[in-house]
């Protein structure tokens, strides 16, 4: 049996990583024999990194492109494919839309803050057999949405675990140097920039992966780019001492856990924000008085 696992950014990678290492039980019931699973790690690499480690879960990891998908179609019509492991069906072709359809099992990953809205905006969950298998990470696991509910939940822990990874040289200020303001661009923190004054300075502006989605226009002392600001993030937000300040993004979630103690964090969420993930930021807010929502 082939089981392909299929992911476009860090948390769908990391998702798939920790249901590889047994970090949630089997949602599926076990045979008396055993039938060999061959797994097949299919990317969009652009917006992740693979670890050594990644290369022993998966010995077979293909890159998303046309002739693949159409013999990954192929493989699912002769029936080789027993399982099919992806964040979601927004935007598939219609290859992936065929082997998800003709495939016995299906599992979904995390992708980020949709748990946590009411209408969700990668996947539409009517579409989804009833207990289809979800395996979400809980760092807010109250504070799920009610759509969760429908789903086969498989608890993956928090993405965000609060003792800080060792933080490299690269990435710690020089000694002596001004907090200022770390700028997690994403959406939400371009309503800062008529106030932008107000920021301590200097400003660390850490951009979205994805260019089309970047907001915040206004220059700064430093912009790391392509790797650098992907695998630095939760590492800079986890050593800056100064100002936070981070939109509707999984760096919130990061920033709420990883930031030293104490460390003032500004929320400025879009306004049109989904009104589920609005209550949770606004309560979480709530608790700790070194966090303001805008």
């Amino acid at each position: 049996m082939i089981r392909l696992t299929f992911v476009f950014n860090a948390i769908h990678l990391e998702a798939a990583r920790r249901l590889r290492r047994g970090a949630a039980p089997e949602p599926w019931v076990r045979r008396t024999w055993a039938m060999p699973v061959l797994q097949v790690l299919v990317l969009e690499g652009s917006r992740l990194r693979l670890e050594p480690d990644d290369r022993q879960l998966w010995p077979l990891r293909l890159r998303i492109q046309p002739t693949v998908m159409v013999a990954l179609a192929l493989f699912t019509t002769l029936g080789l494919v027993g399982e099919v492991r992806l964040p979601h069906l927004r935007g598939a072709g219609r290859a992936l839309r065929w082997l998800v359809g003709r495939c016995p099992r299906l599992l979904l990953l995390d992708d980020g803050l949709d748990q946590y809205r009411a209408q969700p905006r990668a996947l539409d969950p009517g579409r989804f057999p009833l207990g289809t298998p979800l395996a979400l990470f809980s760092d807010q696991r109250d504070g799920r949405a009610p759509w969760c509910e429908r789903f086969h939940v498989l608890e993956l822990g928090p993405l965000y675990l609060a003792a800080p990874c060792p933080i490299p040289l690269s990435v710690a200020p020089p000694a002596g140097a001004t907090p200022g303001t770390l700028i997690v661009d994403s959406p939400g923190v371009e309503r800062l920039m008529a106030t932008a004054e107000r920021l301590p300075r200097p400003w660390l502006v850490l951009p979205h992966p994805v260019r089309s989605k970047r907001s915040w226009r206004l220059p700064c002392t430093a912009t790391p780019e392509g790797s650098e600001a992907l695998i630095a993030l939760e590492q800079r937000i986890a050593r800056c001492s100064g100002l936070i300040v981070v939109g509707e993004s999984m760096a919130l979630l990061a920033a709420l856990a990883l930031r030293p103690a104490g460390s003032p964090l500004l929320v400025a969420l879009p306004t049109s924000c989904d009104p589920h993930l609005r209550g949770l930021v606004t309560r979480l807010a709530s608790r700790d008085q070194a966090v303001s929502l805008v």
